[in-house]
């Protein structure tokens, strides 16, 4: 599989300006772009603090909703993000919009192209395009000291890329999916695992070794040898990802005598109340982030 998504074509062509926004009296620069990759226009929103020096990017992922095409992040932009800076990128992933809140304000990008439930292997394709991009235009941005961060969806695809690109030297997954051969084996029967893996299997079942195939593309445990350093937040009252996932991966890790590197911390919480009132989730994130 390494071999296959070192061949994969993820350079981004038709760079262009979608919307450019000066915030704070120029302090901070919100870009809204528009690239392709492989014939595939996507989108991608950048928050750019003014620095005269290299900064780190931190790339923030979003998840998954069947039928949800928007990715929704709302922000407070003060002169604390100053103390620290760093490039904020938030890419659109195919098949989805942007829609930015920053201080009150809402800033949106139109759909991108492609298939919607390509969420995991494909998305992770859009997220290092997004990253080849960011290298290719912002002069400021030290791309080999990236970060990527999300939860669900998105923090699977960050620990995939950061499988895949070394450039990537922190990532941080919330309630994120790691084996996807076994979970899809507990959801045949639920609309969004056909539609991410399932769909083709059922109308043509010649296809196994292909969903098979995609299936483990989109499972971190299967390349964990290749993790950078790892933050793993899960919800021990999860029914959308069990705690399972976790330990499992923290096991493999454990295996591969790579311990020092990685870090799973539980929460009573559920998948989607994780976030609630979790300072200590909060704060161990941005200590670890920090670090870059």
């Amino acid at each position: 599989m390494i071999q296959i998504w070192n061949q994969r074509d993820v350079k981004p062509t038709d760079y262009a300006i979608v919307q450019e926004h000066q915030l704070l009296d120029g302090k901070f620069k919100l870009k809204i772009v528009s690239y392709k990759i492989a014939g595939i226009k996507e989108y991608g929103a950048l928050l750019i603090p003014k620095t005269d020096n290299p900064i780190p990017v931190r790339m923030f992922l979003g998840g998954f909703g069947l039928g949800i095409t928007t990715n929704s992040v709302s922000l407070t932009l003060d002169n604390t993000f100053s103390t620290s800076p760093f490039i904020l990128a938030i890419p659109a992933f195919r098949g989805q919009s942007l829609e930015i809140t920053l201080n009150g304000t809402r800033y949106s990008s139109p759909l991108s192209e492609g298939l919607q439930c390509d969420a995991f292997d494909g998305a992770t394709d859009d997220a290092i395009a997004f990253l080849n991009l960011i290298q290719q235009t912002e002069n400021k941005a030290d791309v080999n000291r990236t970060s990527m961060r999300g939860g669900s969806r998105g923090g699977t695809v960050a620990l995939l890329a950061g499988i895949r690109d070394k450039r990537i030297k922190k990532v941080v997954g919330i309630v994120s999916p790691t084996n996807f051969v076994k979970l899809t084996a507990l959801n045949e029967n639920d609309p969004t695992y056909r539609c991410q893996f399932l769909s083709i299997l059922k109308s043509n079942p010649s296809f196994l070794v292909q969903t098979r195939t995609k299936l483990i593309a989109s499972s971190p445990v299967y390349f964990a040898q290749h993790l950078p350093a790892t933050q793993l937040h899960m919800g021990l009252n999860d029914k959308n990802v069990p705690i399972d996932q976790g330990y499992e991966l923290e096991q493999k890790i454990n295996q591969l005598g790579m311990s020092s590197n990685f870090q799973l911390f539980t929460y009573d919480k559920t998948h989607t109340d994780i976030a609630t009132n979790n300072s200590e989730m909060t704060n161990r994130i941005e200590q670890f982030l920090s670090q870059l």
